[in-house]
């Protein structure tokens, strides 16, 4: 605990992407949106709304797991240091994701009728409180990295709401296979990461350091836990949807 000391020169990074999100969110993805979608202009305001929000998640999502599969791959010093371990490549992913994830969560207050989901705001402030830790003291930066592997879902849950708001057949072959592939890449990343994710923390549990390392246990464990209850009431749901998805073409062949 002594070698822990706050850092916060990746703040003013965490603060440009929360200004660049609300800029995307408030001009460019309308704009953009209005001239590439010929249907955008006769959405709702609540589908605006959230059309906006979604774009800027799925830029996120892409943007910060790339670079969390680029780190899991060529920085060995992240595998060799889970539990103290400074990289600037990873610090600078958090800033990415920290400011967009109080981006959205300030969108879904001010629009909290409109597109407003506790589980979501849940997941959002659980997350920042977590990731403020590795960000501004670089402690559990191992499964601060491994956890955002979970962001590579994300692209293709905005795509199936992509399609349903643009009046897609529930039916049809992009609405199937989206829906498929959305299941099982949340699968891989969020449900099959589990045991991987929690067999990696009793292995630095048995270790010396982890006795050093205080309350950030707890809040690892804690946080963590809270997310994969969440993980898996979506997964729940996904995994009904595709069942009556499946179900209705298979009828429709057979009618």
């Amino acid at each position: 605990m002594v070698n822990i000391k706050f850092d916060p020169t990746f703040l003013p990074i965490a603060a440009t992407s929360f200004t660049l999100f609300i800029f995307l969110y408030k001009f460019l993805n309308p704009i953009l949106s209005n001239l590439l979608i010929r249907d955008y202009q006769y959405f709702t305001e609540t589908q605006k709304v959230d059309w906006s929000t979604r774009i800027s998640s799925s830029i996120n999502s892409f943007t910060v797991g790339t670079i969390c599969i680029y780190m899991m791959i060529a920085d060995h010093g992240l595998e060799a240091n889970p539990l103290l371990y400074k990289s600037y490549l990873l610090k600078t992913n958090l800033s990415i994701v920290i400011g967009y994830l109080l981006s959205d969560t300030v969108i879904s207050i001010i629009h909290y009728r409109k597109i407003g989901d506790p589980f979501s705001m849940a997941h959002h402030f659980l997350s920042i409180y977590a990731f403020i830790y590795v960000l501004t003291l670089n402690v559990m930066p191992y499964f601060a990295n491994f956890r955002l592997l979970a962001e590579l879902s994300t692209p293709l849950v905005n795509m199936r709401w992509f399609l349903d708001t643009l009046k897609f057949s529930k039916t049809s072959k992009a609405f199937v296979f989206n829906g498929l592939c959305m299941t099982l890449v949340f699968f891989f990343v969020r449900i099959l990461a589990m045991p991987i994710y929690w067999w990696k923390v009793y292995t630095v549990a048995i270790t010396p350091m982890w006795s050093h390392m205080g309350h950030f246990r707890f809040i690892l464990i804690i946080v963590c836990s809270v997310l994969d209850i969440i993980n898996l009431y979506w997964f729940s749901k996904m995994v009904r949807g595709c069942l009556r998805i499946i179900t209705a073409v298979y009828g429709k062949k057979h009618s």
